[in-house]
């Protein structure tokens, strides 16, 4: 009775009382750098934009391949699991990227192909196509979906870049029922390099399935490109978040953890290997 109570009455209970939990389709910011700086991603630069805001990627001159993992409030059947790959070509950077959300009884998963360039200093642009796969249970099966999401960025000056990102602008269909959508997204954020290794970031989402704003940002301080330091918040459920990292060679290890109001910490850990 105590595993019946688990998997199908607990676990849909905390999925529906948090908002930050990943439904239908809406794969949250990727990456533990991102995270330990409350999420903020969306005028950064780095491995893990592959995912996040595909335009920063487009100055990247190595092969990469990294893995992420996030366990929702330490439970197993909320975790999160993504790859991603990327390859710099003489037309742009290319790449192939892979999430997945859930358990058995329920779970998104989300391939997406990638494409970023650069034009110049001023202005970059990625693209990537989705196919999208939302499985609810044995008797329910699966919906199968493909959109879209696309992201810009500009460096306006040596210090500060602006971004700005949309994912599934067209609301592809989840269900017949009730004509239900998943949601559209959309970020827009300032990264402001303050000193060699201080970055701060600071970035506004708003999401089509709830009503209000969300503001999030968050500080990295390096240590000559080897050991980081971050903290960040959120203003609506994640409060709070920090985090750790390190750099040997082309080896990349990040860790972090965010704090929700009421459901307490979720870890996440990334690996990149850059060649």
């Amino acid at each position: 009775m105590a595993n019946f109570l688990k998997k199908y009455i607990i676990l849909p209970v905390f999925i529906a009382l948090s908002y930050t939990a990943t439904a239908g389709g809406d794969f949250m910011v990727i990456g533990s750098r991102e995270a330990g700086m409350g999420r903020s991603s969306v005028a950064l630069t780095g491995f893990w934009n592959i995912q996040n805001n595909q335009a920063g990627i487009a100055l990247m001159d190595q092969f990469g391949v990294g893995v992420y993992y996030e366990s929702q409030f330490t439970l197993s059947q909320l975790s999160s699991k993504s790859a991603a790959f990327m390859a710099p070509t003489g037309i742009g950077v290319l790449g192939i990227t892979f999430n997945h959300f859930g358990y058995s009884l329920y779970n998104d998963i989300k391939i997406g192909l990638v494409y970023a360039r650069s034009f110049g200093q001023y202005f970059r642009i990625g693209l990537q196509l989705d196919y999208l796969q939302t499985t609810l249970g044995d008797d329910y099966g699966s919906k199968k979906n493909v959109t879209f999401e696309i992201g810009i960025q500009s460096d306006v000056t040596d210090k500060l870049t602006l971004g700005a990102w949309v994912y599934n602008p067209i609301m592809v269909k989840l269900a017949d029922y009730d004509d239900e959508k998943m949601p559209a997204i959309f970020r827009f954020g300032i990264a402001w390099h303050i000193m060699d290794g201080f970055v701060a970031t600071v970035e506004a989402e708003k999401n089509t399935n709830f009503q209000s704003i969300l503001i999030r940002g968050g500080l990295e301080y390096g240590i000559k490109d080897k050991f980081f330091f971050r903290g960040g918040f959120g203003t609506q459920k994640e409060i709070f978040s920090m985090g750790f990292g390190f750099k040997i060679k082309a080896i990349r290890f990040d860790i972090s953890a965010v704090m929700h109001e009421s459901l307490g910490f979720s870890p996440q850990a990334s690996l990149i290997f850059r060649f």
